[in-house]
Order: structure tokens, then sequence, then C-alpha cells
């Protein structure tokens, strides 16, 4: 593992962080800081360029561009065909996370995401016995990131 892009995904966990709580809070993930995130986001190009031999700034673009629009795309299509259990932020989020992760990583990410979701959503029905309401999916973005971070250094 490339140790600059490692310590850059490893802060990357701090904002991730911030929208976790602040959507766990007000079950909300706010356009403004999406916006005051995606520069931050947006430094994994230099960063994969300068960390990475061989990599050339179109490749760094292309793996960019492919995990945002990854991210973006299966999201919104998550939200359309379930008339909107996703909600716009989550879509924005994923698809910033994109980013810096990669489409690979990202779907990853993902996965390990959605299973704490189910995960939590079975004990929750198993111990409360009833349906579960609308939940906020940036904290689970945020264990899922964590999980796959951890399952990388491991590899």
């Amino acid at each position: 593992m490339n140790k600059p892009l490692f310590l850059y995904q490893t802060l990357t966990m701090l904002p991730l962080a911030g929208f976790a709580f602040y959507d766990h809070r007000h079950h909300r993930v706010r356009n403004a800081a999406l916006l005051a995130f995606l520069p931050w986001c947006l430094l994994s190009l230099p960063l994969a360029v300068y960390a990475c031999p061989g990599t050339t700034l179109p490749g760094a673009v292309l793996h960019c561009a492919m995990g945002f629009l990854s991210g973006f795309l299966l999201l919104l299509s998550v939200s359309l065909a379930t008339n909107g259990g996703i909600g716009g932020g989550d879509i924005k989020l994923v698809a910033l996370l994109g980013i810096p992760f990669g489409a690979s990583w990202l779907m990853a990410i993902l996965v390990l995401s959605c299973l704490l979701v189910l995960l939590h959503m079975g004990i929750r029905k198993a111990c409360k016995r009833e349906a579960a309401g609308d939940i906020p999916f940036a904290p689970y973005l945020f264990f899922g990131c964590l999980a796959a971070m951890l399952l990388q250094m491991l590899l």
C-alpha cells in the first residue's frame, strides 16, 4: 500500500465522520458541506500522480471520474427504483467518495455499508418487532469505509 495515498484516505475519514454524525442527528447531508468536501476529494488527483509511479494525470482523472460516475449512477438508480429510498445528499456523498477511492474500492465500501445496514435492520427488527423507519446512510458509509480500509491494510 502506498503510504501517502493511505494517509490521504485515512484523513478522508475525518470529514466523513462529520457527515455521519450530522446525518445521524438531522437525517440530512448538506450541500454546502458537500461543496466544501469537493476540493479535498480533488486533491487525490495530483496526489495519485505524485505518489504512484507510472500514473499519468489522464489516468488519474479517468480513475476518479469512473469512481464518481459509478457511485452517482448506482445510488441514483437505487433512489429512482425505491421511489426516493436514498436521499440526494447520500447520492452526492457517495459520488464524491468515488473520486479518492475509485470505482472498485467504492463498490467494496458500498457493499460493506449495505451489509451493515442489513445487519442493523435485522437486529432492530428482531429486538423491537417493528418495522424500522428512515435511517441515515452516511454513518454506514463511514463504517463501511473504515472496514474497507482495514481490509486494504490486511491485503
